[in-house]
Parts: structure tokens; C-alpha cells; sequence
């Protein structure tokens, strides 16, 4: 009989601790952030929509690709090859194969919140065509890659089962192309608002805290980017796993993050009165601002009515209204207005929200 190896001196060294750390943060921070999204949603602006609804199917997700990678630490996750009891190996893939499941999936429904949300909120009508072909074509790539995901080898045991003859599909190309095809349509996701927003008739340091906030999308990408470096096959699988994990739930995370942050203003003016003057006061001068978003029947009407010699033309008034009058032709203010659900948010001259 042959004498059993000796194990490396690092054989030992485990991460798994580290793994569930980060994924419970992670998890944590993104539950928090969507939370923070309906109670905005539901509690101030009084109406949920669509792209609220998306964006709580791609926190679920989330949360189930990170209980499988917590779970994969039970099955060797974070230890080297050396320490790993055979019969944890196709654990270790079943619980691998559902995190691949449900990280696709939910970037799937985040991709649609982005979407959905620039439909309800920035597209004018000429807009309205781009976003529906961007949901078309991003939703249908997202799409795609779950299927493929569920279908990476056939009969789908055999991901897991190596006694099982089974057709699998090769995994290094298929996560490039993945990864790839992610980066580019992040990118025309996080593009596609700048258009209509570098058009808002603002005073420049709102547009540029406006297009600030939306270009924090792009750190998703660099997310995306940085985890290509670690899609490769490696021999001490269990181990080198550990960064693309680890990557692939925070690019959940942020991407999450991200769609959350726009829709949080209202509870931000709310509890911080003093932040108030980034949506209504130009830095020139004190300025009294009325939001207005009324939703009737389908359609959506934002009015912003300011107090100052800039804003009174020969327009006529709007009828039943007191207010000084609105260029009529503005309606990038009104959906500027309309984009962020002001329900009613009126700064007085003592700079206090009423």
C-alpha cells in the first residue's frame, strides 16, 4: 500500500469565515437599501410600480445566489482541494449551480428596474420607444443567460453528478461571453438616462449632482469588470472560487445600491430639510419652490412653479393655479419633477420642509 502524501503546509488555511462575512454584509446592505426604496415608495410617495416590484425580485435573487455561495462553504468553499471530503464534491456543485441560477436572475431584475423606472420617470414620448426596445433587447439578453444558466449541462444532474453521461456546455468561454455580454449591457443601461437628464433646464450644480448620482451605476460595471479577471478554471477549485464569489456578490450589491439611490430623495428631504435646496434653490440666491406630482388616471403631471424673474414669461397662467407662471414648452422640468415623485415638497423662507 502506497504512503498517504503528506499534505502542504498551507493544506489547512480556510476562508469560509471571510465568505460568510462579506455575504451577510452584502445581503444586509442591499436589504436595507430596498428597503429603504419602499418605504419611500410606499409611505411618502403612496404608489409602487413596476420597477419597485423588479427590484424586490432582484433583491430575492440576490439573497438566494448568497445563501448558496454561504452554503457552499459547508461543502468546501474557502478550504483547499486537499482538506475536501469527496462526498461534499457534488454538494459543492449543486449548491454552485444555484448561486449561477440566481445571480443571473437577479441581474435580470435589476436590469429591468433600471429600465422601468427610466420608462415611468424620464421617458418623454419620444423616449418611450428607446426604453421599450433597451427592455427588448437588455431583458431578452439577461434572459438568455438564466436559461443557459439552468441548462449548462444535459440532463442538468450531470452539473453535479459525474456518474451521470451528460452534454455540458464549456464553462471558461461561456462565463467570458456572460461576463462580456453583462458589461456591455450594463453600460447602455446606465447610459441610457443621460440624454434626456444633460437636457434638464437646472442651474448647473443640480444637474450636476443629478447626473452624479446616476453615474454611480458605472461602479456595477467596474464590479463586472474586475470579476472577468477571476473567470478561469483552476485546480484547487474550492479555494481559487473564493474571489469570483465574493466579486459576483457585490456586483449584486451595488448594482441593487444603485438602483435604490435615485428614488430616495424624498425620504431625504424629509429628515435632512437642509439638503433641500439641491432640487429647488439655485446657489445665485434663495429661491421658493413648490413640487407638484399628480397622477391622474395613466398619466403623470409634475409642475414646478419658481418664484423668481427668470421664470416669469409671457406665458399664460395655468388655469386654477396662483402660482407664477410656467413656460409652457418646459417639459423637462416637469419630468425632471415628475422623475423624482415629489408628492408635495415645499421649501419655505425660514428653510423648513412642509
Amino acid at each position: 500500500m502506497a504512503p498517504v502524501p503528506a499534505l502542504p503546509p498551507y493544506a489547512f488555511e480556510d476562508k469560509s469565515g471571510t465568505i460568510i462575512g462579506v455575504v451577510v454584509f452584502c445581503l444586509l446592505w442591499a436589504t436595507f437599501m430596498v428597503s429603504l426604496r419602499l418605504w419611500t415608495r410606499w409611505r411618502i410617495i403612496k404608489q409602487v410600480g413596476i420597477d419597485d416590484y423588479a427590484c424586490v425580485s432582484g433583491l430575492l435573487m440576490a439573497c438566494g445566489s448568497g445563501i448558496a455561495v454561504a452554503q457552499m462553504t459547508e461543502y468546501g468553499l474557502g478550504k483547499h482541494i486537499y482538506v475536501v471530503p469527496p462526498r461534499n464534491v457534488p454538494l459543492y456543485f449543486r449548491a454552485f449551480y444555484v448561486s449561477i441560477i440566481m445571480y443571473s436572475a437577479s441581474l435580470l431584475a435589476i436590469k429591468l428596474t433600471f429600465l422601468f423606472q427610466y420608462y415611468r420617470s424620464l421617458a418623454g414620448q419620444h423616449m418611450r420607444v428607446v426604453y421599450v426596445f433597451g427592455v427588448i433587447i437588455v431583458g431578452g439578453w439577461a434572459l438568455s443567460q438564466v436559461f443557459v444558466g439552468i441548462f449548462l449541462c444535459y440532463p442538468i444532474d450531470g452539473f453535479w453528478d459525474s456518474t451521470i453521461q451528460a452534454t455540458c456546455i464549456t464553462n471558461v468561454p461561456l462565463w467570458y461571453i456572460n461576463a462580456a455580454g453583462n458589461i456591455i449591457t450594463d453600460v447602455a443601461v446606465f447610459a441610457f438616462p443621460f440624454p434626456v437628464l444633460w437636457k434638464l433646464h437646472l442651474p448647473r450644480p443640480q444637474k450636476l449632482v443629478l447626473l452624479g448620482v446616476f453615474s454611480l451605476g458605472f461602479f456595477t460595471v467596474i464590479f463586472s469588470i474586475i470579476r472577468i479577471r477571476y473567470l478561469k478554471m483552476f485546480e484547487d477549485s474550492p479555494w481559487e472560487n473564493v474571489d469570483i464569489a465574493l466579486w459576483s456578490i457585490g456586483e449584486l450589491t451595488s448594482a441593487l445600491t444603485c438602483a435604490c439611490l435615485p428614488t430616495l430623495r424624498p425620504l431625504v428631504v424629509r429628515h435632512f430639510p437642509s439638503l433641500q435646496w439641491h432640487a429647488g434653490q439655485s446657489p445665485k440666491g434663495q429661491r421658493n419652490v413648490r413640487w407638484y406630482a399628480n397622477r391622474q388616471g395613466s398619466e403623470e403631471r409634475g409642475v414646478m412653479d419658481v418664484e423668481s424673474a427668470a421664470c416669469r414669461t409671457h406665458n399664460p397662467r395655468i388655469r386654477g393655479d396662483r402660482s407664477p407662471p410656467v413656460r409652457e414648452s418646459d417639459t423637462e422640468l416637469r419630468e425632471y419633477a415628475d422623475s423624482f415623485d415629489m408628492h408635495f415638497v415645499r421649501i419655505s423662507n425660514d428653510g423648513k420642509g412642509s
